[in-house]
């Protein structure tokens, strides 16, 4: 049975996340540009360290109290 949110609104979790891997690129971009453009990470390397970053942010970050879920 799938489960509905009661907002429209991202949950803390969704957007901890997203926010996490926005800035994991931000900081590859860095390390590529400033720090290592010799050798740059490889673009598969980049993407998994921005997945695991995401998932670790998501897990970590508690559900807030607001954030309801419904039976669908």
């Amino acid at each position: 049975m799938a489960a509905k949110s009661t907002s429209n609104v991202p949950v803390r979790k969704v957007t901890a996340g997203g926010a996490a891997g926005a800035v994991t690129v931000i900081l590859v971009f860095v390390i590529n540009t400033y720090v290592s453009p010799a050798k740059p990470l490889p673009p598969e390397i980049a993407s998994a360290i921005t997945t695991v970053l995401s998932f670790v942010a998501a897990y970590l970050v508690p559900p807030a109290t607001s954030d309801g879920v419904a039976p669908a």
